[in-house]
This record gives structure tokens, sequence and C-alpha cells, in this order.
């Protein structure tokens, strides 16, 4: 026998269709509220991959240097450590800050080096600067070392050479090739 439709069943009926209308909606626009994960893919030759990296080498708790570089990709069999967007800062309390930036470079743990390639620059107190494509740097010898095209500016006055070393601690700067001047640019 069917049960009369009363205003109550109807009301009972309404709400059940409304709360199932909701449920639907509701699971269909379902979004998880916390950050999402995601996960980039890393090369195949890298075994881990860093952003926004520091790293300081210091002597007697004092900082000899810092370097600052965007992301470091670095490869186990190899021991190389490649590092984009490059800063590496030389600390001399009496002689001032060099400040060394280049658009990538590598990270050698092993031979405790670091090389740098693409817009290689170097600016030292008072101001001068120093461009080249490419520099090296030996922790155990303390020099600044490329055998490309360099070229100084200093107050109206610019040096071109191929091949420099600087010794970072000293701050003797040989060039070592084809050297020109030019005054008052």
């Amino acid at each position: 026998m069917a049960r009369p439709l009363t205003t109550r069943n109807l009301l009972t009926l309404a709400l059940v269709l409304v709360a199932g209308v909701v449920t639907v909606f509701a699971l269909r626009s379902y979004r998880v509220w916390g950050p999402e994960t995601t996960f980039e893919s890393i090369p195949e030759n890298v075994d881990l991959t860093l952003k926004n990296i520091k790293y300081t080498k210091t002597r007697d708790g004092e900082p000899l240097w810092t370097l600052v570089a965007d992301s470091a990709d670095h490869s186990i069999i190899d021991g190389i450590t490649r590092i984009v967007n490059v800063r590496m800062v030389f600390f001399d309390p009496q002689m001032g800050e060099i400040v060394l930036t280049a658009d990538q470079g590598e990270l050698l743990p092993e031979n405790r080096t670091v090389k740098v390639h693409s817009n290689v620059k170097i600016i030292s107190p008072p101001g001068n600067v120093i461009l080249t494509e490419f520099l090296e740097y030996k922790e155990s010898t303390n020099i600044l070392h490329t055998d490309k095209e360099v070229r100084l500016n200093f107050d109206h006055f610019e040096v071109i050479g191929k091949g420099m070393q600087m010794d970072v601690e000293n701050r003797n700067l040989h060039l070592l090739s084809n050297v020109k001047a030019l005054l008052g640019f």
C-alpha cells in the first residue's frame, strides 16, 4: 500500500534532493585548499638540484669568500656542481671586497676550484671593473686566472689584454700578452 503524499513527506523529499544536488556540485568542484606540490624532473646526469645556494669559505671563523647562486645542479659521477647567476665576494677588511659575477659556472670541491663563464665581471675598490668571458679561481693559490681577452676599466683608463692572473690576497694583477691601453676614453 502506498503512503499518502503529505506536506511532511514532500518537504523531506525536497530536502533530500537539494542535499544530493549540493553534494554532487561540491564533489565536482572539490580542490585541495593547501599549496600544490609539483615535482620538476631533473636531467639524468644530475643527482641533486638546489635553489638559492650560499657557500662560505672561512678560516679561523672569519669569512674568506662567499659564493651565491640562483641554482646548482650537482653530479656525483663527475663531482661537478653547475651553478647559475653566480656572485662571489672575496673579503678583505683592509683593501675592501672584490665582487665577481657571472651568468654560469662550475664548483669543483675536490679540486677546490670555481670556474665561471659568460658575462664575467670583477668589481674591486674603488670601482675598478674587469670584464672577460671565462675565469677560474683556485683556492690553493688564491689566484683568479683566464687565458681569454680581458678588459680593465679604471678612472678614464682602459687596458685590454689576453690572459690574466690576479692574486686575490695581495691584489697583484698581471696581464699576460697583447696588452693595449687607452687613456681618457
